[in-house]
C-alpha cells in the first residue's frame, strides 16, 4: 500500500514547497488533518504529509510547526508499533521545546506520547511521570471540549499503569475520574474488569458490561468493539460459561488483528488458551498457547532497539538533570562571595556525588546492555537447540535432562524454588510437561503405561501445590 501511497506525497511534496504559508495557515493546516488522518486509520499518509509541513516550518523557521509535525509523526509511529522511531521524533520535538514552553496544548501531547510509549515498552512509573507533567499541561488548557478530552485520556491512561502496579486503590480512583468525565466503553469495561478481578462482586461487574454494552451502541470506534468483547469474555469465563466467553474472545481476536494491535492479539491468544485447557480440549489449547508464545517472544525481540533506547534516555535525562543542578549551584556560588568557603565544602560535596552518581550510571548502562547482549544470545541458542530437546526427550536420552536444563538455565531452579525435595525423575517428568507433550506421549516416549503417566502427574501437582482445574502445560510455562 506504501508504494501506491508515495508517489502522491511526492507531487504534494512539489506543490508545498512551491508555497511559503505563514506560521498561523501551517498551524491550521496541521490540526485539520492530522485529525482526519488519524480517524481515519491513515497513519502512513499521515507521516508523509506531517513531513511535509515539518518541511514548510524549516522553509520560514517556525520551530512549533516542527516540532508539531514532529509530535504527529510520533502519534502515527506509536499507531503503527514503530517505538524505536517513536522516541526518536519525540526527542527532535522537545530538543525544541523552549520554542513553545507557553503552549499547553503541543507540551501535553508531547508529554502524552512519552507516557503511552513509556508505557508499551513497560517502563510503567516512568510513563505515570509524563502523564502527571502532561495532567499539568491540560489543566491550562482554554478549550473546555479539548480539555476535557485531554484529561479523560489521561486520568484512563494513569488508571491502567496503576492496575499494572497492583495499586487498585488508585486505578479506581483513576478509572472512575475518566468515566465522570465521559462514560465511554473503555472506562465501563476497565471498572468491569475491577469489580471481577479486585472486589468479586459479579453484580456491579455485569453492571457495568451493560453500560459499556449500551455505550457500545452509539460508538463509532472499533476499538471500542475490541474491548468490549474481550472484557465480556473475561466476565463470562469467569462464571465459567466458557462457550460464550470464547465466542467473545473471538470476536476481540478479530477486531485486534485488523486494528493490527499485537498485544491484544496476545492477550486473547492467552485467554482463549486457558478457556480450551478449561474445556478439555488440550489440542487447541496447545495451539493457542503456541501463538501466544511465539507472539510474546516476537514483540520482545522486536522491542529490544526501543527498550535499550529508552534505557539511554532515562539514563541521560538523569545526567541533564544532574547538570541542570550544577548550573544552579554555580549561579548561587555567584551571588554569595561572602560565604565562598561554605559554599566551596558544598560544592565539592555536591561535585563528589555527582561524579559517583555518574559512574554508577554509566555502570548500571554498562550492566543493561550486557543483559540484552546475553538475552539475544540464550534466545537465539534455545531456537537452535529446541529441536533438539524434542529429539532427545523422544529418545527418552539419558542425555535428554542434561541438555534440556543447558537450552532452560533456570527452569530447574524455579521448580525447585517451589518444592527442593523432587526428585530427579520427578524433574524430568516437568520437563516433557514444560515442552507440551501429552500423557499418551509422555507414556510413549518413557516406555511407561499411561496410567503410571496419570498417576505421577497427580503426585506432582501435589507436590507442586497446582490446583487440579489449572492447566499443567501453561502453568509450568509461567512460574
Amino acid at each position: 500500500m506504501y508504494r501506491f501511497i508515495l508517489p502522491f506525497f511526492l507531487l504534494l511534496s512539489c506543490v508545498f514547497y512551491a508555497q511559503q504559508l505563514s506560521p498561523s495557515e501551517i498551524d491550521e493546516l496541521q490540526k485539520d488533518k492530522y485529525y482526519q488522518y488519524f480517524q481515519e486509520e491513515k497513519f502512513y499518509e499521515g507521516i508523509e504529509f506531517s513531513k511535509q509541513t515539518i518541511k514548510l516550518s524549516e522553509k520560514i523557521n517556525y520551530a512549533k510547526g516542527k516540532a508539531r509535525g514532529y509530535t504527529y509523526i510520533a502519534g502515527f509511529l506509536h499507531s503503527l508499533g514503530n517505538y524505536n522511531e517513536v522516541l526518536q521524533y519525540l526527542q527532535k520535538a522537545e530538543d525544541l521545546v523552549s520554542e513553545y514552553e507557553d503552549d499547553p496544548v503541543l507540551l501535553s501531547s508531547l508529554f502524552t506520547l512519552y507516557g503511552k510509549n513509556y508505557y508499551v515498552l513497560g517502563f510503567t512509573e516512568k510513563s505515570n511521570e509524563n502523564y502527571n507533567k502532561a495532567l499539568k499541561e491540560a489543566f491550562k488548557l482554554k478549550d473546555k471540549k479539548q480539555k476535557q478530552k485531554r484529561l479523560h485520556f489521561i486520568y484512563g491512561s494513569k488508571a491502567v499503569n496503576f492496575g499494572l502496579l497492583k495499586d487498585n486503590d488508585s486505578m479506581y480512583y483513576y478509572v472512575h475520574k475518566a468515566y465522570k468525565i465521559s462514560p465511554r466503553v473503555v472506562e465501563a469495561t476497565n471498572l468491569t474488569d475491577y469489580f471481577i478481578t479486585q472486589k468479586k462482586n459479579e453484580d456491579s461487574a455485569k453492571f457495568y458490561l451493560d453500560k459499556a454494552e449500551n455505550l457500545l451502541k452509539i460508538s463509532t470506534e472499533t476499538f471500542d468493539y475490541l474491548v468490549f468483547n474481550y472484557m465480556s469474555g473475561r466476565y463470562y469465563k469467569n462464571k465459567g460459561e466458557y462457550s460464550k466467553a470464547l465466542v467473545f474472545y473471538e470476536n476481540s481476536l478479530e477486531a485486534s488483528i485488523r486494528m493490527k494491535r499485537p498485544k491484544n492479539v496476545m492477550k486473547n491468544y492467552k485467554d482463549i488458551a486457558e478457556i480450551y485447557s478449561s474445556q478439555n480440549n488440550v489440542y487447541k489449547a496447545n495451539e493457542y498457547l503456541l501463538k501466544y508464545t511465539k507472539l510474546r517472544d516476537s514483540l520482545a525481540e522486536n522491542n529490544v532497539l526501543a527498550i535499550q533506547a529508552t534505557e539511554k534516555k532515562i539514563i541521560n535525562d538523569e545526567k541533564k538533570q544532574s547538570q541542570n543542578s550544577n548550573m544552579k549551584l554555580y549561579y548561587i556560588l555567584g551571588g554569595l562571595f561572602l560565604g565562598v568557603i561554605i559554599i566551596s565544602v558544598l560544592s565539592f560535596s555536591h561535585y563528589m556525588k555527582n561524579k559517583k552518581k555518574d559512574f554508577l550510571l554509566t555502570k548500571n548502562m554498562a550492566a543493561i546492555l550486557q543483559q540484552d547482549q546475553q538475552v539475544r544470545e540464550l534466545k537465539k541458542k534455545v531456537n537452535e537447540s529446541f529441536e533438539e530437546v524434542i529429539q532427545l526427550a523422544k529418545e527418552n536420552s539419558p542425555e535428554f535432562w542434561g541438555r534440556f536444563q543447558e537450552v532452560y538455565p533456570d527452569f530447574r531452579g524455579r521448580i525447585l524454588t517451589i518444592n527442593p525435595n523432587l526428585k530427579t525423575s520427578e524433574l524430568i517428568l516437568c520437563a516433557y510437561i514444560y515442552l507440551g507433550f501429552n500423557t499418551k506421549d509422555i507414556a510413549q516416549y518413557t516406555f511407561k503405561a499411561v496410567q503410571t503417566i496419570k498417576n505421577n502427574k497427580y503426585n506432582l501437582r501435589k507436590r507442586l501445590n497446582v490446583p487440579q482445574q489449572e492447566d499443567f502445560i501453561l502453568w509450568m510455562r509461567i512460574i
